[in-house]
């Protein structure tokens, strides 16, 4: 097999290995769940084997791109398509708002909201919005699973790195809450 195509032609074969890798941060994830307004194949353009998708739009019309990049991009290209579908599918089921947000000023923004998510169909994530007189931008993190295997402590040190104190709050400040860790199954 050549890097461009590690896994031959068969364009299965890398929205499967897509869906592999969206279940380390989101294991509800299967291509049964994706967006039907993308799809995916491998054509010959000019004679050479070529990426590509078809974005089909609202008003029935359709564009298609050819994507000049290998394997592991066109599976990255996937996984970044349809993230927001897997996202949306696992509806939040429970909500812990961190106390102790307001008035908090990070960077010149105001925290206005910081909270832990409980989804339906398993896995949790936190929402984090902030903003100031003229603007504003929120973010959600879907916390992996693998991050809850280890003790509290080991979960904010990873937690801390996915979701930096710049969004809100310190590993120390997340400690001293007990009903988060409560919160969180620990």
């Amino acid at each position: 097999m050549s890097k461009k195509f590690p896994y031959g032609h068969d364009i299965n074969k890398y929205i499967d290995k897509a869906v592999e890798k969206m279940k380390y941060t989101y294991p509800w994830a299967k291509k049964e769940l994706f967006s039907k307004k993308y799809e995916y194949l491998i054509e010959k353009t000019n004679n050479k084997y070529q990426f590509a998708y078809i974005y089909h739009w609202d008003n029935s019309s359709s564009e298609k791109k050819v994507l000049y990049i290998d394997g592991e991009e066109f599976i990255q290209q996937i996984i970044w398509q349809q993230e927001y579908t897997i996202q949306e599918y696992n509806k939040v089921k429970k909500v812990f708002v961190v106390p102790g947000q307001a008035g908090k000023i990070l960077h010149d923004w105001h925290l206005e909201n910081y909270e832990f998510r409980k989804h339906q169909l398993g896995g949790y994530s936190v929402f984090c919005q902030a903003g100031d007189r003229v603007t504003g931008g929120s973010r959600t993190f879907f916390i992996p699973p693998s991050y809850f295997s280890g003790s509290y402590e080991e979960f904010l040190d990873k937690y801390i790195e996915l979701v930096p104190p710049s969004f809100g709050f310190t590993k120390e400040e997340l400690e001293s809450i007990p009903e988060l860790k409560k919160f969180l199954g620990y």
